[in-house]
């Protein structure tokens, strides 16, 4: 049978399969007279389907305004249905997403698509947001013309919190919250190329702390776990919006400086970082001092891959180890030869750099790999 439109509700015309709306352009009285009558029982199908539906569905006027909703999709938006029939989807839409919603209606009324589907995201009575998927498609008479929308709307809030909570897992750190390795190298990655484009600098900084193991034979392994976390947020207040902050693993972190004005600047973020250790840490009754050292290579639009880069860093953190730690150095072809001599780069550095999968983050417990230098 030839489509159509009914009433479901005082003043709000909907879609029955069963009905064929004559008359598109008169007032909704008129095209009521003109309604062909049909099987009652296919009327009371289509309701139904209508009122029962799990996704919210809503039919649009071609002036964009509301012609009639589902339950479903008024309380999706925390309204009643008398707010929402005879509203332009504006009212509910968020402001940075009108645009979307006006695209879709014009790519729709010209006839370049007769089905689009779109995110955005709608806002609550309450002012939550709902992230929504929505499938509008034109509902048209025997004749071919267009009388107004039908939209399937499907609320995926919690399906989009869960991925990127899952997101996040895999590219962070679970003990600190930091970027975790696979995150740094990808940033490191955009970095080198941006500087190999514009010209300028970046810098990689490895930092190690000091005599960690200390820490976890004298306190235990959750002090020194409190340690690292405390040791994060510390970071994180001296990390330029630029740079990206991440745990090696174990009592290492990365960081990455972008957008220097010259090499030296890349010295000034590594006194930055360790100047927020001067004051000891309170954890668990106990006054803790922390030290540090850090290795930095700075990226001039060189070729180096990741691991090269890490080495080198490694290499500079060497360096600053040797002459006496809670400093920082700045890496040169010399150090790296001098650290080869002793097994150092081939061979620490060598195991750590080793491909590691997203199954297999940095390790959570800070006792988990022992310091190496001590």
């Amino acid at each position: 049978m030839p489509g159509g439109l009914t009433r479901l509700h005082d003043g709000a015309v909907v879609i029955n399969p069963y009905r064929i709306w004559r008359a598109v352009e008169t007032a909704p009285t008129e095209a009521e007279a003109a309604v062909v009558e049909a099987p009652v029982i296919g009327e009371e199908r289509f309701r139904l389907a209508f009122e029962q539906a799990m996704a919210g569905t809503v039919l649009v006027g071609l002036d964009r305004k509301v012609l009639e909703a589902n339950d479903a999709f008024c309380q999706m938006l925390g309204r009643n249905r008398d707010e929402v029939v005879g509203k332009c989807s504006d009212v509910f839409t968020h402001l940075e997403d009108r645009d979307i919603s006006e695209e879709a209606h014009r790519r729709l009324t010209s006839g370049e698509v007769d089905q689009v589907s779109y995110e955005k995201r709608y806002l609550r009575k309450d002012g939550r947001v709902v992230d929504v998927e929505v499938s509008t498609s034109p509902v048209r008479d025997d004749t071919g013309s267009m009388l107004c929308f039908v939209a399937s709307v499907r609320d995926v809030t919690e399906e989009r919190a869960l991925n990127a909570q899952l997101s996040h897992q895999a590219l962070h750190d679970s003990l600190t919250g930091l970027a975790n390795r696979v995150l740094f190298e990808d940033r490191l990655s955009q970095a080198h190329t941006r500087t190999i484009r514009r010209g300028g600098w970046s810098a990689v900084m490895l930092l190690d702390l000091d005599d960690f193991k200390e820490v976890n034979d004298t306190f235990g392994h959750l002090v020194g776990d409190e340690l690292l976390v405390a040791l994060a947020r510390r970071f994180e207040e001296v990390t330029r919006s630029s740079d990206t902050l991440c745990r090696f693993g174990g009592d290492e972190f990365l960081y990455l400086a972008e957008e220097l004005t010259s090499a030296g600047q890349a010295e000034e973020v590594a006194e930055r970082l360790l100047d927020v250790l001067a004051e000891p840490f309170s954890l668990a009754g106990t006054r803790v001092q922390q030290h540090a050292s850090i290795g930095i290579v700075v990226l001039e639009g060189t070729g180096k891959g990741w691991t090269e880069l890490i080495q080198d860093a490694d290499a500079a953190l060497y360096e600053a180890k040797r002459q006496g730690k809670e400093r920082h150095v700045l890496y040169t072809p010399t150090m790296r030869q001098q650290a080869a001599m002793f097994g150092r780069v081939l061979g620490d550095s060598g195991r750590r750099l080793a491909p590691s999968p997203l199954a297999h983050p940095p390790p959570v417990r800070s006792g988990a790999d022992t310091p190496r230098y001590t």
